[in-house]
């Protein structure tokens, strides 16, 4: 009598054969994207490497970091072409600069991309800038971070208050700052164990390439543009014009927005100190317009101003070098009148 042979180890252990392939597959387009690597996808990598998952602010930067964040346009031509470097404190620097001398005296740049310099180098963001036309014993830091809201920005300069005590703290709002305190607070909101998952999916997301397509995916979407547009402006261009007009009527009702909870126990936080805040409210959209009438109404100094086309990154938006000259040389002024000056 003859037995039936055993079957091959497919047949024997299925399940535990099909996800030895499954991880090998996955091992092996890891391998390819690694060595692929197309632009996108480093570009998203390193975006990974100086972010981290923030239990305050849903995002921020990581100590100790550089990454070079280059996206192309469709004929190869950069968009941008930057590179982002954080010190030991996680907020961004200039790799070259000197140590603030001591008994300096400080201004905290806060805010989101704008403050931070997106799409430029370090020693072109306005805070760089600004840190020029000012004497030597103010030092500035870039405290801004791509995707803050007031929440994020003032805990940034509350946590390094201590050590770098400001005389002054500049804040740039710009409109997207309400929904992305509210994104924010509802981060806030999350368990113990929902934020240790979160960090460990960060994690994970930052050592693999291929955790990273769905970012570089929605990145190349999200700056795609087309064949390169014409430089910027690079000329000077009279701070005075950056400068709105008070609006004609009320904004509408201001609403219960978590960005306005943060601003004004800032606002107190820094009264204690003796700290001056200076709000710049970026352009006269919905957001903007409540911004400044909160401002205004907590008696909180605030100026609203623009920066044209000409001084932005083409089809992208930010503020170019000579933009950020511009804002540089509108916050030193406004910085030098005071309180009560003419900064309008």
């Amino acid at each position: 009598m003859t037995h039936p042979r055993p079957g091959g180890r497919f047949e024997r252990h299925p399940r535990l054969t099909g996800a030895g392939l499954v991880v090998l597959a996955l091992l092996v387009l890891e391998l390819g994207l690694r060595s692929a690597a197309p632009g996108s996808l480093r570009f998203a990598q390193g975006m990974r490497r100086v972010h981290r998952y923030s239990r305050v602010a849903r995002v921020d930067l990581r100590p100790s970091q550089s990454a070079a964040l280059r996206i192309d346009r469709e004929d190869g031509q950069p968009l941008f072409d930057f590179r982002l470097s954080t010190g030991a404190e996680g907020f961004r620097i200039e790799e070259t600069a000197a140590p603030p001398p001591p008994g300096a005296r400080f201004v905290h740049a806060i805010g989101d991309s704008y403050t931070m310099g997106w799409g430029v180098e370090a020693a072109d963001s306005y805070p760089a800038r600004l840190a020029r036309r000012l004497a030597p014993e103010l030092a500035v830091l870039n405290l801004g971070v791509d995707g803050f809201g007031a929440i994020g920005a003032v805990a940034k300069s509350r946590a390094l208050a201590e050590r770098y005590p400001p005389v002054h703290a500049v804040y740039l709002f710009s409109p997207n700052d309400l929904e992305d305190d509210r994104r924010a607070e509802a981060v806030t909101r999350r368990s113990s164990l929902v934020h240790t998952a979160n960090e460990a999916l960060d994690a994970v997301r930052r050592s693999s390439f291929l955790a990273g397509v769905p970012f570089a995916l929605r990145y190349r979407l999200q700056f795609r543009a087309g064949p390169a547009a014409p430089t910027g402006g690079t000329g000077r261009v009279p701070t005075e014009s950056l400068l709105l007009p008070e609006p004609a009527a009320p904004s509408a009702p201001l609403g219960d927005y978590p960005t306005f909870t943060a601003l004004g126990a800032y606002r107190d936080f820094l009264a204690v100190r003796g700290a001056r805040l200076l709000v710049l409210v970026l352009s006269t959209q919905p957001e903007s317009l409540a911004a400044y009438r909160f401002c205004r109404e907590q008696g909180i100094e605030a100026r609203l101003f623009d920066v044209p086309p000409a001084l932005r990154i083409p089809d992208e938006g930010h503020f170019n070098a000579a933009g950020n000259e511009a804002v540089a040389a509108l916050v030193a002024g406004l910085l030098r009148a005071g309180p009560n000056g003419a900064g309008r």
